[in-house]
């Protein structure tokens, strides 16, 4: 994999960025026994990437102003696909500062057979063992609703955060079944946390299309996307991406992944509706756009235009204020919620014989 330069290491960093790898990154399955063998035999050519990943990435690896961006990639995939996997990112383009895999195989081996398929634990723990090791800046993290990746990500954010202590994280933990050896350097990682961090957003690519209100119960910072220009807008409205930056992904995506004018206002309508973006962003969008964008990231002339024209056209007439937020989430009832339901389909499935 490609080494990035001294000079590039050297500078100052203005943003992290944390993905999933999986339904995230990748367009992967692994609902049967049959999805996993597909995918550990597939080769990195063979592998394809969720639309616009590609693009965003590269708009967030993007240099800016003599400072640099860190992304780090945790994968549920086992340890045993990393060459594979690094190849992929090689022909993409992608140089990921850290890539993290599951010892799915030592799980295995060591009969911690709730390990391998249980995320909580695992990513917990990756990704405060890598915050040691990053610099102080704030923080955007990517992953899907295939999982329990919003709340792993709200809980890790609330953590370095300083809105969970000790006692309260045991206690999730403990709820969420997480080994004791694994639940220990969760808990040591966490109390030797030197400085308080900020996560801006988490993102959750519907790949499953959940219901954006399904996340609710997390808070605001959780914005649920069903594409990666959305989170480009996002990114925009948070004045962490230019106008040029969305310009580039949109051209990326309908230059591969066969967008159009339609589905992007639809995506940014979605938005708006959802109270993520507000008209204001548009208007701002509108005023900043124009043929010289356009041409310089390879969109049709005037699309980005129209685009902002007919989002505008169609926005709200009126803007709801932002819904009130208190947080931390009541994590514990979350989980118990969250089993109970896994519960009911269990028993509901059990019970469908054939006079059902």
């Amino acid at each position: 994999m490609a080494k990035k330069s001294k000079k590039s290491k050297e500078m100052p960093v203005w943003h992290i960025f944390r993905w999933d790898l999986d339904k995230t990154y990748l367009k992967t399955d692994f609902d049967s026994i049959r999805d996993l063998i597909k995918t550990a035999l597939q080769k990195p050519e063979d592998k394809q990437n969720v639309p616009g990943a590609v693009a965003l990435l590269r708009e967030i690896r993007r240099e800016q102003d003599e400072r640099r961006s860190i992304l780090t990639f945790i994968s549920g995939s086992p340890t045993q696909m990393r060459s594979v996997l690094e190849k992929k990112f090689e022909l993409d383009g992608i140089t990921p500062d850290a890539f993290v895999l599951k010892p799915t195989l030592e799980n295995i081996l060591k009969g911690r057979f709730k390990a391998v398929r249980g995320q909580v634990g695992y990513k917990l723990e990756a990704l405060l063992r890598i915050h040691t090791d990053t610099p102080d800046a704030p923080e955007t993290l990517f992953g899907d609703d295939a999982e329990q990746d919003a709340f792993i990500y709200s809980v890790y954010a609330d953590l370095i955060g300083g809105a969970l202590d000790l006692d309260q994280l045991r206690d999730i933990l403990v709820s969420a079944e997480v080994y004791a050896s694994t639940m220990q350097r969760i808990l040591d990682y966490a109390e030797d946390l030197e400085t308080e961090g900020h996560v801006d957003r988490i993102f959750i690519n519907l790949e499953r299309r959940s219901p954006p209100g399904k996340f609710l119960p997390l808070g605001p910072r959780i914005v649920p996307i069903v594409n990666y220009f959305q989170a480009a807008l996002v990114f925009y409205a948070d004045r962490t991406f230019t106008a040029e930056n969305v310009a580039r992904v949109a051209a990326s995506m309908i230059q591969l992944d066969d967008y159009g004018l339609h589905e992007f206002a639809n995506s940014f309508q979605d938005l708006l509706r959802r109270r993520v973006l507000t008209t204001e962003d548009v208007l701002r969008l509108e005023q900043e756009v124009g043929n010289d964008i356009d041409a310089a990231a390879g969109l049709p002339p005037g699309f980005a235009t129209k685009l902002a024209a007919r989002v505008r056209a169609l926005a709200p007439q009126s803007q709801s204020p932002p819904r009130e937020w208190v947080g931390p989430p009541d994590y514990l009832e979350i989980l118990e919620a969250d089993r109970a339901m896994k519960e009911a389909v269990t028993e509901r499935k059990s019970s469908s014989g054939f006079f059902s």
